[in-house]
């Protein structure tokens, strides 16, 4: 067993997260993201920018010895066609190989939701997501249960969910195919991130339901919707594989 990257002792270096508010995205700190980001999927950075901008808030996971950015994901909440609902939605979920087994994704969607509940104490919290195969494959492996966005489902959850996802489809200027549901996002897997990942995770549950949503995945620059509820049961399964990944921090890349 190998020792991950910027470690000397076989464990991974411990990771913070830190909050910073849209009034404070300066040119330089998304010019930053941007880059990393671009490690792993390439786009280009104004289109960068415009998802940016659209957030609330991003989360900065940074090294606490190095202050070093290894990761991130953008937050923010958007009404929701429901009586006392709103929906919280995560963009950009970048994290750099070396450190993507330590549930960063999971402790800062805890977080963004935690401060979010507390602000709307009354309110039934919704999770909407666009995501790429690697973002799909982590969050919903975590999960008890989710839902693949489907716009033709009837009732009004449905028709709320189906609202709020071309509502973000619009604010980043994404397109939504007709035919297959899926977010035409422009952002397109590098070989090298590819290559990162083992073919034992493109086999796990959560992958293959993501390839069969969106076959073309690897080079159609195209995301897959999915959503769930903050229930008592995703919540309880959310907090477990935090823990587990905990136990194993700094092992299995």
């Amino acid at each position: 067993m190998t020792s991950p990257p910027g470690s000397s002792s076989g464990r991974a270096a411990s990771v913070g997260i830190r909050n910073i508010t849209r009034q404070r995205f300066s040119p330089a700190l998304l010019e930053q993201l941007h880059a990393l980001s671009n490690r792993l999927m390439r786009e280009e950075l104004e289109h960068f920018r415009i998802h940016a901008e659209t957030n609330d808030v991003v989360h900065v996971f940074e090294r606490v010895d190095t202050r070093a950015i290894v990761g991130f994901q953008f937050w923010k909440t958007i009404d929701f066609d429901l009586p006392r609902a709103r929906a919280i939605v995560g963009g950009k979920l970048r994290v750099l190989p070396e450190y993507r087994r330590q549930a960063l994704h999971l402790r800062s969607g805890l977080r963004f939701y935690a401060s979010a509940q507390l602000l709307h104490p009354r309110t039934r919290f919704y999770r909407l997501s666009l995501a790429s195969i690697f973002g799909f494959t982590s969050l919903a492996s975590a999960l008890s249960e989710y839902h693949l966005f489907d716009p033709h489902q009837p009732g009004p959850e449905a028709r709320a969910i189906k609202a709020a996802f071309e509502q973000l489809a619009r604010g980043s200027n994404y397109d939504i195919d007709p035919e297959t549901a899926l977010f035409l996002v422009h952002i397109f897997m590098t070989t090298e991130t590819i290559a990162l990942y083992p073919e034992a995770f493109f086999d796990k549950p959560a992958a293959r339901i993501y390839a069969r949503a969106n076959p073309s995945y690897r080079t159609n620059g195209s995301y897959v919707g999915f959503w769930f509820r903050f229930s008592p049961s995703n919540l309880l399964a959310l907090v477990r594989a935090i823990r587990r990944a905990r136990r194993r921090q700094g092992y299995e890349i």
